[in-house]
């Protein structure tokens, strides 16, 4: 709602008054992250998948395999492998094919990759600090695209 104050003096004799306008809010543009910032979540993405796989070599080579891996002797299903897995796929696919869900997926990916940290952090706690740093990393960067975004409207 916008309201116009008018004030006319005529003849020493003063006449005040108000006009509404009730048009409707202007639509929202919609903002869509540049190549660039789709290219720096690429790469971001990309080290977060080798820093899991270091970490995951790393764990099963000191004999303290991370959750989603279990030790060598019996190893977990592959169904929980998947779990770490979708959490990189899911920001990148949405980086390369829906840019518009991209700061979405990547901050929600990194929050569940911080939580599956944080879920070991008793049983193994130098792994599950590794993987927390990890998605505190990728958090990082999701929050640089989203007020880059917001800034540059």
């Amino acid at each position: 709602m916008q309201a116009t104050y008018w004030c006319h003096i005529l003849q020493g004799q003063a006449e005040y008054g108000v006009s509404m306008d009730f048009s409707s809010p202007p639509t929202p543009i919609e903002v869509l992250p540049s190549d660039g910032w789709r290219t720096v979540t690429t790469i971001t993405w990309a080290g977060v998948f080798g820093s899991l796989l270091a970490v995951a070599i790393s764990s099963r080579t000191i004999g303290r395999p991370i959750w989603w891996l279990g030790p060598s002797s019996a190893p977990a299903s592959p169904f929980l492998i998947t779990i770490p897995l979708a959490l990189v796929v899911v920001p990148l696919l949405a980086t390369l094919r829906a840019p518009r869900h991209m700061t979405t997926a990547s901050w929600v990916c990194s929050l569940a990759l911080i939580g599956t940290g944080i879920a070991e952090m008793a049983s193994n706690p130098a792994i599950s600090i590794a993987v927390v740093v990890i998605g505190v990393a990728a958090l990082m960067e999701s929050i640089a695209v989203v007020v880059v975004m917001r800034q540059y409207r």
